[in-house]
């Protein structure tokens, strides 16, 4: 891919502000804290954790989402992987703890359930392989 542009860094700093408020860091430190205590370990003890209504699964949301919005704009080309890759957290070891609460989501009703975070994932591990 080509060297980041101005247009691509202004676009990235975009994304920053709008993924990084008090809000994520909320959103954040309860996702840890959700890992630390196995909640991702397996659906079920996601679903226990964080029972249908609870508060804490829009938080989870949020964290999961930010990396849904980065790979559908990384998809079409409008988010630089060298930028997003350098200066995000990365989307893979996100995705390694959630991969088997999302495919309870996938099997429980939403089978497209954060389809562009698990791509993203795999793009970045593409991305850190090439980029050493």
């Amino acid at each position: 891919m080509s060297t980041p542009t101005h247009d691509d860094g202004m676009l990235f700093m975009e994304y920053y502000r709008l993924w990084d408020t008090p809000f994520d860091n909320e959103a954040w430190t309860v996702v840890r804290q959700l890992r630390a205590e196995g909640a991702f370990d397996s659906y079920e003890a996601f679903r226990e954790a964080v029972p249908k209504g609870d508060p804490k699964f829009g938080l989870v949301d949020r964290v999961f989402c930010a990396f849904e919005q980065a790979g559908v704009l990384m998809r079409n080309g409008l988010l630089h992987p060298d930028l997003y890759f350098e200066g995000w957290a990365p989307p893979e070891s996100v995705w390694d703890a959630a991969e088997a609460v999302v495919a309870g989501m996938r099997n429980d009703g939403s089978p497209h359930a954060y389809k562009n975070f698990e791509w993203l994932a795999r793009r970045a591990r593409e991305w850190r392989e090439a980029n050493p």
